[in-house]
């Protein structure tokens, strides 16, 4: 989702401006869950889940490493997503596996998805309605 936010906003961008525009896109699934920050943090969950995952990306060197809060997509991470959309394509990885991916993010990976009762949920829904059962 990082990468595809970089890659569409082009150039050199920073943690607010990427955070707000998978945000403003509707991209990632954020419920209440996602709001408290965590212990210690002052931001959302949600936040801090896409600073670590931009963390992974600089670390494998598919960010440009030029500098604090710099978030630019390097050529490594436009060959992997381009990889990465081409295999979601093809079937061969299922956007219907990411929780945290709404439905118009996954339908911009893969055209063809449409929801089902295979999308994967939440962990948290999931627990939720185990306890329902129980109550």
């Amino acid at each position: 989702m990082v990468l595809c936010a970089l890659q569409e906003l082009g150039g050199s961008n920073t943690k607010l401006e990427v955070i707000t525009y998978i945000t403003q896109s509707g991209w990632y699934d954020v419920t209440r869950h996602d709001l408290p920050p965590y212990e210690g943090n002052n931001e959302p969950k949600y936040h801090t889940l896409l600073a670590w995952a931009r963390k992974d990306c600089y670390e494998r060197d598919w960010m440009l490493k030029a500098g604090w809060n710099d978030w630019s997509i390097s050529r490594d991470g436009r060959l992997v997503l381009e990889r990465a959309i081409e295999r979601f394509r093809k079937k061969q990885l299922d956007v219907r596996k990411c929780y945290l991916w709404k439905p118009g993010f996954k339908k911009n990976i893969d055209p063809t998805y449409e929801p089902s009762s295979a999308d994967a949920v939440r962990p948290e829904d999931l627990f939720e309605e185990i306890l329902k059962d129980l109550i």
